[in-house]
């Protein structure tokens, strides 16, 4: 059974689909409807796989085995270097700059390696390889994700200084801290010395009460 247009996410097929699972939820779709990972990819990215026809249309008639296969691969390999480059920008984006070169170069390299086993093994291997690229930069870099003064102390020299590794932003938070407390003791200033003054006048008249006590005692015995 070959899957048809419109049979795999009810009317809406693969990357057009409004249903959240997008792309990987239209592939399963699509799969138990009897099509093929080949044939869903090329049909998903047309352009790529060097096909003339709009997304999820029916296939061109003559299309070989061959042909699919092919197209199946140049899109394997578009994604195995783009998901990667993508994933490892982000991770960059949200402040960890040396897992996300990991990410990049692991999941192009993974990709390439899994390249001979079909558009699968393309992915497959820019999966596997994201994960080892990015424990890999880390380790080298003696980052451990755990421990907040781990690595080295890296910031963007603008603004002050952006700190991106974690020891850099440990620090950084730290440092900011004692600035607010500096702050705080400060603007507590004029009442701790009022406070303190407070003190020292209760402690001068029960030094006074004590001293007169005393004459008033040693003149009674006096008498």
């Amino acid at each position: 059974m070959v899957a048809a247009p419109g049979q795999f996410m009810g009317g809406t097929a693969g990357p057009n689909a409004d249903d959240t699972g997008g792309l990987f939820q239209g592939l399963s779709n699509f799969l138990m409807a009897g099509g093929t990972i080949d044939e869903y990819m090329i049909r998903a990215f047309p352009q790529t796989a060097g096909v003339n026809m709009k997304k999820f249309s029916a296939l061109p008639k003559g299309l070989s085995k061959a042909a699919v296969r092919g197209g199946a691969s140049k899109v394997g390999g578009m994604l195995s270097r783009r998901v990667p480059l993508a994933g490892g920008l982000l991770q960059a984006a949200t402040g960890d700059p040396i897992g996300g070169a990991g990410t990049a170069i692991g999941g192009v390299v993974g990709g390439i390696v899994g390249a001979p086993f079909g558009p699968v093994g393309s992915l497959v291997g820019s999966t596997v390889g994201m994960g080892i690229g990015q424990t890999a930069t880390r380790g080298l870099a003696g980052i451990n994700l755990g421990d907040p003064f781990s690595g080295p102390d890296i910031s963007i020299p603008i603004f002050g200084g952006i700190p991106i590794s974690p020891y850099a932003k440990t620090k950084k938070a730290k440092e900011r801290a004692r600035e607010e407390r500096r702050k705080d003791l400060e603007a507590m200033e004029p009442f701790l010395q009022e406070q303190l003054g407070r003190n020292m006048a209760m402690q001068q008249q029960a030094i006074t009460g004590n001293l007169m006590q005393a004459v008033i005692n040693a003149s009674r015995r006096s008498k």
